[in-house]
């Protein structure tokens, strides 16, 4: 059987001040601090169970470390650097616990400068005993969370020199499938939207201004559960000081979002409301051309983005 990547594991942020992005991701956002260790915090949304979905890492400057992507089973790690390695891709090994709570990894380039880890195995250790739900099937007692604590990591948006390359490269490579796309008129492609859960979209790629742009991650998403969430976080941002960055509804994906970005790092995060779900097996790809979205260049269906400043590698 072919290797597969079964779904978006977590963001690996670099930040010049992990104190002061843990401010806003941890008592601003909500997300729950698992492990801190000398250099690295890492965290998670309150319906998590494995041991962390983004970590902030102190640097000299906000960079993106890598994106980590979850295999299939722990042996497909293994494959895929056969495939990589075939292709002409550098791989870097990572042993078990070099990153905290995760197993063996491998680390390499998507072209066209995108950081990738693929893992196979990652803890999931139960929260501290007095946040622990009485419930088995939830973790974090919503009691005691955060007003606007997300739930999960949702997806990825990256931004690309050459955007359908690099979504054609992971597709035929890593054998995400396509979910949605975007072209303009010239025949150009915007965006491309894809699924590595084979359900709902994980990553999207969305073309940089100019061909040598270096690659960029626009944002991470967060799942909430629905729109009053995305006032609620809003508010919170308003009351704390933090740039929001837009509020409404995509017209691909369909989800509802809210944009915050941390005024240390300026790594944004999205609060999502989640898009539909396509688990027919036979799923063709919902085909956009310009101007069927007419709200904005940023392709809305309700609101915009105000900003499309990124972060790089």
């Amino acid at each position: 059987m072919s290797p597969e990547v079964a779904r978006l594991g977590h963001v690996a942020l670099e930040t010049p001040d992990v104190e002061e992005s843990l401010s806003f991701f941890s008592d601003t956002v909500g997300l729950e601090v698992v492990e801190r260790t000398a250099e690295t915090a890492y965290l998670r949304g309150v319906e998590e169970y494995d041991h962390h979905t983004l970590s902030l890492t102190a640097a000299e400057e906000s960079g993106v470390d890598h994106v980590g992507w979850q295999t299939e089973e722990p042996e497909h790690v293994a494959a895929f650097a056969d495939r990589l390695e075939a292709e002409g891709i550098d791989v870097s090994w990572v042993e078990e616990g070099v990153e905290a709570g995760q197993g063996e990894a491998i680390r390499f380039e998507v072209p066209n400068g995108h950081r990738f880890e693929l893992y196979g195995e990652m803890a999931k250790p139960e929260p501290p005993k007095e946040r622990r739900s009485k419930l088995k099937n939830r973790q974090y007692d919503p009691t005691e969370n955060h007003p606007t604590a997300p739930n999960r990591i949702d997806h990825l948006q990256i931004w690309d020199g050459d955007a359908l390359e690099c979504a054609e490269w992971i597709r035929d490579v890593l054998g995400f499938d396509e979910q949605e796309y975007y072209d303009l008129e010239d025949g150009s492609r915007w965006g491309t939207f894809l699924s590595a859960c084979g359900v709902k979209i994980d990553l999207a790629i969305v073309q940089s201004e100019h061909a040598d742009d270096d690659a960029a991650v626009h944002h991470v998403a967060f799942e909430v559960d629905g729109v009053r969430d995305l006032f609620e976080a809003h508010n919170v941002m308003n009351e704390n000081g933090v740039p929001v960055d837009g509020i409404g509804q995509h017209g691909i994906s369909r989800g509802e979002f809210m944009y915050a970005r941390d005024p240390t790092s300026g790594h944004r995060i999205e609060f999502n409301t989640g898009s539909y779900l396509t688990l027919d097996p036979h799923w063709e790809p919902v085909e956009w051309e310009e101007n069927d979205i007419s709200d904005g260049d940023d392709h809305q269906w309700v609101g915009g983005i105000d900003s499309l400043e990124r972060v790089t590698y």
